[in-house]
């Protein structure tokens, strides 16, 4: 797919580039706790007053009365047709401080943050943040005031709409405080200066002509998509890093190579090492039929990418007519020119994370891969950032929980390994909450966790956040994490019923029978356990839990003694490195009841020592290995129990 070849150029992550890819085809294109330490000085409340403020706007159709962020209004009578409510686009502007534009004649832009909407006057077609929608009912002119779906308007936004007394309309947006207060006058602006677009975080610009919409691009924004209004073209552009400089005639060699690896027709080639920003360029047709023009430029230790694609394109001369857009592309971003329109969400090295099924967003560090999808964050240097919504336990309050999770880190980690801090009451998203501190100990160094814990008409919202050992950067950004999270319980409640529950309690004792046909065996595994690889019928099922990981491996070849030689050669240690392997014992032992080696191992890798035990032994003319490896800061007596009790229940068919 070359979609996918074009954003995997990005190095992003398969399940991040077939998230993005998802979407894009979609759209039928190309067919916390640092904050408990801060609390000594700065109550929680407090933080939140000064990291966001809530923005509202209060109305009801057939009435000229509204209310603005607390203060009376008089607006142009809102209208209701076939249950869509039609409102004044300048209300947007006035109550939130969002752009409302007007191009050409009939085209409205309403643009806030990274996110735009565009409708036109008259017609169902709407585009919010490049994917083609229908509207209810189209935007029109009643009594010389532009009138446009609310709905439609608050989605782009990100706003919510809730019901009120007297059959009114209250819509609601979480916003930064550092943003801009919102302007005392509405209306459209026939001007509002925008003439280039780009991305202040990843430094790069180009012209911002009419009609060009800014696409979804997954939430990563080391890539940008772009379509026209009348889905003329479409425009991605990729900034990653590259530690090496190039030179154009190496950045066509890159777009050759990468072209012809996914089966592409290069058409046309060039380097041009004498323009004003060097680059080098090539046109394919992709084994669609589709022609694309790509460039690249290499400035400041990042690689940059443009890739356009018209339908209507039948020689690669028909994309010349694209030559000043593409022309007018800067490896650069002039943050004091005000006609530039920033993309980037990024302020303080943080950008935003959202998920729409669950009305969830907040704020994670900029550089972390982004899964939106599954709520998870991570940085390259062991930091991450976990949601998890369930269904809450019978009984359950804040406080049983938060009981539960220090009797799982007691469970898990020795004494010694692990020191709680006491739970401090906080307000999330309008609601209480507790929020947690715990340092832990592996072996290679203090990490910090915070638990952000809040129960809301039967679910349970879970925030795990992790500063890895020595990342004080990311331990003191969970104050404004914290204050940045915002739900919309009621979306949770319109999209999901029962959910999954984690009762620790509850889960404690349990485990779940696995079986194997194709290679004849059954377990039970504990239900606490997390699968990594839990097809049982492929040769290798891994499981893993806090400080360990369970794996059984099944081979059709070899031995037992051709088995047992390898694991013995590959630990041998030769240079007798201290860290490494040492191979503690060999023994031969029953397993199941058959023949078996049992081998014993000790190493430590990233500063954490471990133990690794394997038993081996075959059946039936198939080699068995199961691995078990515990960490020696997770090896408590619980563990070790649940660990000896998944052993003696591994079963081979026909076996007692």
């Amino acid at each position: 797919m070359e979609m996918l070849r074009h954003i995997q150029r990005n190095n992003r992550s398969p399940v991040e580039a077939q998230t993005t890819v998802s979407r894009m085809l979609r759209r039928g294109i190309c067919t916390l706790l640092a904050v408990l330490l801060l609390l000594a000085w700065l109550p929680i409340r407090e933080v939140q007053a000064a990291e966001q403020k809530l923005l509202q706007l209060s109305l009801k159709a057939g009435s000229t009365a509204a209310t603005v962020n607390g203060e009376k209004a008089v607006i142009q009578k809102p209208i209701e047709e076939n249950g869509v409510v039609l409102v004044p686009l300048g209300v947007f502007k006035k109550a939130f401080g969002s752009t409302v534009s007007l191009e050409g004649d009939d085209v409205v832009k309403v643009m806030y943050g990274p996110h735009t909407g565009a409708m036109t006057i008259g017609s169902t077609t709407a585009w919010k943040d490049g994917v083609k929608v229908t509207l209810p009912v189209p935007p029109r002119i009643v009594d010389g005031t532009l009138l446009v779906p609310l709905r439609f308007v608050a989605g782009v936004l990100g706003a919510r709409i809730s019901p009120v007394s007297g059959g009114g309309l209250l819509v609601t947006l979480t916003s930064s405080a550092s943003e801009e207060d919102a302007p005392e006058t509405g209306g459209i602006d026939s001007d509002v200066g925008k003439t280039r677009i780009g991305n202040s975080y990843y430094r790069w610009s180009l012209n911002y002509p009419p009609g060009l919409v800014v696409g979804d691009s997954g939430g990563n924004e080391s890539v940008a998509t772009f379509t026209s209004t009348e889905n003329k073209y479409y425009l991605e552009v990729h900034a990653s890093p590259l530690e090496k400089a190039a030179d154009p005639e190496e950045l066509l060699d890159r777009l050759v190579r990468e072209a012809q690896e996914g089966g592409e027709t290069v058409l046309d080639r060039g380097a041009f090492p004498d323009a004003a920003v060097p680059y080098a360029r090539i046109v394919s047709k992709d084994t669609s039929g589709a022609l694309w023009e790509g460039r690249q430029y290499y400035n400041g230790g990042r690689l940059f990418e443009i890739y356009l694609t018209d339908d209507t394109a039948a020689n690669y001369k028909d994309l010349n007519k694209y030559a000043s857009l593409l022309n007018s592309f800067q490896p650069s971003f002039n943050a004091e020119d005000k006609s530039i329109r920033d993309l980037s969400t990024v302020k303080n090295g943080l950008r935003e994370g959202y998920n729409d099924d669950y009305g969830l967003s907040l704020q994670v560090p900029a550089d972390w891969s982004m899964d939106d999808q599954h709520l998870n964050y991570e940085s390259t240097k062991g930091s991450y950032l976990r949601v998890k919504v369930t269904s809450a336990p019978s009984g359950s309050t804040l406080e049983s929980w938060s009981k539960d999770l220090d009797s799982q880190i007691k469970d898990t980690y020795v004494a010694g390994a692990y020191a709680i801090q006491d739970a401090v009451k906080a307000e999330v998203s309008g609601e209480p909450a507790l929020v947690k501190e715990t340092r832990l100990n592996p072996g290679s160094g203090w990490s910090t966790k915070y638990q952000i814990l809040l129960q809301k008409s039967g679910y349970r919202y879970y925030v795990e956040y992790l500063a890895a050992a020595g990342q004080d950067e990311d331990k003191a950004r969970f104050k404004t994490i914290l204050s940045s999270i915002d739900i919309d319980f009621d979306r949770i409640k319109e999209n999901f019923g029962r959910l999954e529950t984690e009762d620790y309690p509850a889960l404690r004792s349990q485990a779940v029978t696995k079986s194997s046909k194709t290679y004849g065996y059954s377990i039970d595994i504990p239900r606490l356990w997390i699968p990594y690889q839990d097809v049982f019928e492929t040769q290798t099922v891994e499981y893993r839990f806090t400080g360990g990981r369970f794996l059984i491996n099944v081979s059709p070849e070899g031995s037992v003694d051709y088995a047992v030689g390898l694991l013995q050669s590959y630990y041998k240690n030769s240079k007798n490195d201290p860290k490494g392997p040492q191979l503690i014992k060999v023994e031969e032992t029953t397993f199941a009841g058959v023949p078996a080696t049992l081998l014993t191992v000790r190493q430590t890798k990233g500063g954490i020592p471990e133990q690794t035990q394997q038993v081996v032994f075959g059946n039936n003319d198939l080699v068995y290995t199961l691995t078990v490896t515990l960490n020696d800061a997770n090896a408590t007596s619980v563990q070790q129990a649940d660990l000896d009790k998944t052993l003696k229940s591994f079963r081979l068919a026909g076996g007692e």
